[in-house]
């Protein structure tokens, strides 16, 4: 340092000689002016002087920073620039030195207030070294010397903002794999001046999915921090997730790293059992969660089942949620021959999978029907019989699931008068078929039961008043 500052000084003096005109600087005359200056202090009234500090530059990369010196009372003194940290001579007076054409120097003369005069060495001169399209490399501090004698300088730092830049080193691949229940740790290093804040977001939900106090799910807009630990992973975490990095330099920096939840694939059907008359079209859905993606298949009695003709397989995915799969094979026009079991499989590298589906045939409902004999209306204008109508019914009920009825029956009789009644009560999983019963036959043998019990009820009246008549005569 002290090499560089003594090259400095001996270049300036000997230009600040040559534009006297002296054809040398006498080794004698060094000696008397810095036997003088050492005598008296370089603030004396001759002697130039920094007018204000020069100050520290904080300039982003790329930018250009400026540095100002201002002097007064420089008179024929020289103004030179040095790098301190490499003691690298910039420039002598208004001339740079150095082979880089970022820096520059200016000088900028002091404005004179209006009816005021003032001589050479009282006016002031700010020298500015300009430093363009800073670099890193640029940080540090600068020296602004005069070869006065003593020599006189002063310092001015310059400092670099440098956006966030995600680094490679510290930082995870772009695709991390983790078995389902194991951790899971993402990890983002980043650079910057200031030091940039790192922030974790996932990129397809509003919120992250973390584990809480006694298993419970958290869901957190962000997560701070250069690593984001997840604990005993679930396939719901799985996705992709953004690391932004930012600080007061733009532009911010993100980096997209996906984790991927492995676990063996699962397969399941809404129901076991399908019922569809013949000639219909049947759907038969299977929806499947696995990760790594799946081979899917329909099969039937141990034959894969393909696209065309009457079948038709349309496989289904979810963006938002990746590891679900549902398949559909739909039968077109439904035959005998297509009854029966059918399979849905689902093979990866974690294991495979099965779920079955039978499909079986049900019958058509038919419409309601009543009918009404002359016998009934004559039975129903005498004023004989109130409960008893015929009607013919025919009701077909179904369920997908096992066929199952149960059935009850019930009579009931009251006072005189004999009712049969019968009651059906349908399993909701069974079919049920009521078959076609007969009204007037049964009205028929009602009436009967009705003149029997009349006749038996008179005769036992009259048995009774002669039993009655007979004690009463013996009495008197």
């Amino acid at each position: 340092m002290r090499v560089a500052q003594l090259l400095l000084w001996c270049v300036l003096l000997e230009d600040y000689g040559g534009n006297l005109g002296r054809a040398a600087i006498t080794s004698d005359s060094v000696r008397q002016d810095a036997s003088s200056s050492s005598a008296t202090n370089p603030t004396l009234p001759d002697a130039p002087s920094f007018s204000e500090p020069i100050g520290n530059v904080t300039a982003a990369i790329g930018k250009e920073a400026i540095l100002s010196c201002t002097i007064r009372k420089l008179g024929n003194y020289k103004v030179g620039w040095l790098r301190v940290e490499d003691q690298t001579i910039l420039s002598m007076g208004k001339r740079t030195v150095t082979h880089s054409s970022r820096f520059l120097v200016t000088v900028e003369e002091a404005k004179k207030a209006k009816n005021q005069t003032r001589s050479r060495e009282d006016e002031e001169a700010t020298w500015r070294l300009h430093i363009r399209q800073l670099r890193e490399a640029d940080r540090g501090c600068y020296m602004c010397q005069i070869n006065a004698q003593p020599m006189l300088s002063q310092l001015g730092c310059v400092d670099v903002l440098v956006p966030p830049d995600i680094l490679s080193n510290g930082t995870s691949e772009g695709e991390v794999s983790v078995t389902e229940g194991e951790n899971a740790t993402l990890s983002c290093k980043a650079s910057g001046r200031p030091p940039p804040r790192v922030v974790w977001r996932r990129e397809k939900s509003d919120f992250i999915l973390m584990r809480g106090l006694h298993e419970s799910w958290l869901q957190v807009d962000s997560q701070s921090g250069e690593k984001l630990e997840l604990t005993r992973v679930d396939r719901r975490q799985m996705g992709a997730y953004l690391c932004i990095a930012r600080n007061e330099v733009p532009p911010t920096v993100s980096k997209r790293v996906y984790l991927q939840v492995n676990f063996a694939p699962s397969a399941k059907v809404r129901n076991q059992l399908l019922g569809s008359p013949l000639d219909t079209d049947v759907s038969l859905i299977c929806s499947i969660e696995a990760y790594p993606k799946t081979i899917n298949l329909w099969t039937r009695k141990e034959q894969v089942i393909m696209s065309g003709g009457r079948y038709e397989i349309d496989e289904r995915s979810y963006p938002e949620e990746e590891w679900k799969t549902t398949i559909e094979l739909k039968i077109k026009r439904l035959q005998k021959t297509d009854l029966g079991e059918y399979t849905c499989s689902a093979s990866s590298s974690m294991g495979k999978t099965e779920a079955t589906i039978r499909v079986y045939e049900i019958e058509r409902a038919t419409v309601p029907t009543r009918a009404t004999s002359p016998s009934w209306r004559k039975q129903n204008r005498g004023g004989k019989s109130k409960s008893v109508y015929g009607t013919t019914v025919n009701r077909v009920f179904h369920q997908l699931s096992t066929p199952a009825m149960q059935k009850s029956t019930s009579r009931l009789i009251f006072s005189n008068r004999y009712y049969s009644t019968s009651s059906t009560t349908v399993d909701p999983r069974g079919p049920l078929i009521v078959k076609e019963k007969n009204a007037f036959s049964e009205s028929k043998e009602e009436s009967k039961v009705l003149n029997v019990a009349g006749i038996a009820s008179i005769l036992f009246t009259k048995q009774i008043c002669t039993i009655c008549l007979t004690f009463s005569l013996t009495l008197r």
